[in-house]
């Protein structure tokens, strides 16, 4: 099987890395990659197929899903594994809400409450309970944020937030109703694919001043799911609850006692494959339609998505017998740094195509530089149909196309604005500026 353990774009710059995510950061706007590594015990302890994509795919249901709650940092998923998020200034405290008394980590209330400890994050809990048992409502578990890869949750409470200054009474009881609006909702749309959702993570930031839901919401890795039908019989019986998350991978940790010191037993090639088909189990439950593995290799295929999504300038020949041209302009344009994305499609003969790639790119600042020559249709629908900055470049063979091209392209329609420039280096430096403007501007 295919896996994504990390991936490297030069053209979106540095990367940073997170126990799960390869970020990177460009026009103000964070480009989270969701490779296929698992964490546990705030460490990477190995891979599993289609695990990066189930929690992208998962996180943007999830975003929509709950909109209308508060506001959240998803733009664009360019990419079954990518999305494209707004810059936002973190709140540096994890929000865990849970409903349940249960985990086996060491900040989990069941392994706390097993120590011996009653005063759990600013709760008292009572003596007498006993391991997954419902607790009579929701409650809030902060933790600190571990952001880098080794990094370690801790414990803290909210008397201690507002003590710190992390967060305002105020803020914090703006993040507390918020969280659990979110939970009760998310609650009920698990229901609905036979799971209860047992506890999770939200993670909280804020955009020009508006409290945001950032991160990831409601995966397998940051909530626990339990099948609904069987819960009840089998906490009856002491077993433990089916489940459909990352407390599966865990626990066979656990039973080899590793918690997170010491060396990681080795991963079997058969759990990992059984961890993988209960991450597409649990999308397949939530969603509720199949789960469909994005085919190609899965880095080319980014890749290519991305150029795509953050192409600055876009090329649009109208024939492949342009290519030679083309490849004049890509070189400048590389030769400048620029980011771009080809198409070929003609204006007379494929307009729906041309239509499409403008849709592609609508709400984008950027420029096309149009390639055509003889009777150039090609320019002036593309100026037509978008508000972006058009740069004829027509082609040349001979003498006669050449004349016969550049008079074709500055007869454009009125009320049709189209700069014409006949050397291709010319019009990727027309590109830039324009370009430059633009980024100055926002």
């Amino acid at each position: 099987m295919k896996i994504l353990k990390t991936i490297d774009i030069p053209f979106l710059g540095k990367k940073e890395q997170g126990k799960v995510r390869d970020i990177y950061k460009k026009n103000g706007q964070r480009i989270l990659i969701t490779t296929d590594r698992i964490s546990a015990f705030d460490r990477v302890l190995g891979f599993i197929p289609h695990k990066g994509q189930v929690l992208n795919q998962l996180s943007a249901f999830w975003f929509a899903e709950t909109a209308d709650i508060v506001a959240n940092h998803l733009e664009a998923v360019p990419d079954p594994n990518v999305m494209v998020v707004k810059e936002c200034q973190p709140i540096p405290i994890e929000i865990v809400v849970r409903g349940y008394i249960t985990g086996v980590t060491k900040t989990s209330l069941w392994y706390l409450y097993s120590q011996g400890k009653r005063q759990l994050y600013g709760h008292h809990f009572p003596h007498g309970l006993k391991k997954n048992q419902k607790l009579p409502k929701p409650i809030l578990t902060p933790t600190t944020r571990a952001t880098a890869v080794g990094g370690h949750d801790e414990p803290i409470d909210k008397k201690t937030i507002i003590q710190r200054k992390i967060m305002s009474p105020v803020l914090y009881e703006l993040v507390e109703k918020t969280a659990l609006t979110l939970f009760e909702r998310s609650t009920t749309v698990c229901a609905r694919g036979g799971l209860i959702l047992v506890d999770t993570k939200y993670e909280f930031g804020f955009s020009q001043g508006k409290l945001t839901l950032i991160d990831e919401i409601h995966t397998p890795d940051s909530s626990r799911f339990w099948v609904k039908e069987s819960y009840q019989k089998r906490f009856n019986k002491g077993l433990e609850p089916e489940n459909f998350d990352k407390e599966f991978f865990r626990l066979w940790y656990a039973k080899r006692n590793y918690i997170g010191e010491g060396e990681p037993p080795k991963l079997s090639n058969s759990f990992i494959k059984k961890v993988s088909q209960r991450y597409i189990a649990c999308f397949e439950k939530i969603i509720g339609k199949p789960f469909i593995p994005a085919q190609s290799s899965i880095k080319a295929r980014i890749i290519n998505h991305l150029k795509q999504y953050f192409a600055e300038v876009v090329i649009i020949a109208g024939s492949p017998k342009d290519q030679s041209h083309v490849e004049q302009i890509s070189q400048a344009l590389k030769d400048l740094e620029l980011t771009f994305t080809v198409y070929f499609a003609s204006a007379h003969k494929q307009p729906k195509k041309v239509l499409e790639i403008l849709d592609c790119y609508k709400n984008r600042k950027l420029v096309y530089i149009t390639v055509a020559g003889r009777s150039n249709a090609l320019s002036g629908f593309v100026a037509a149909n978008c508000s972006s900055p058009v740069i004829a470049c027509p082609p040349f063979a001979d003498k006669l196309d050449y004349l016969v091209n550049i008079h074709s392209t500055l007869q454009m329609p009125s009320e049709v604005p189209v700069m014409t420039v006949i050397d291709p280096t010319n019009a990727a430096l027309a590109a830039a500026r324009i370009i430059k403007t633009q980024i100055e501007g926002r």
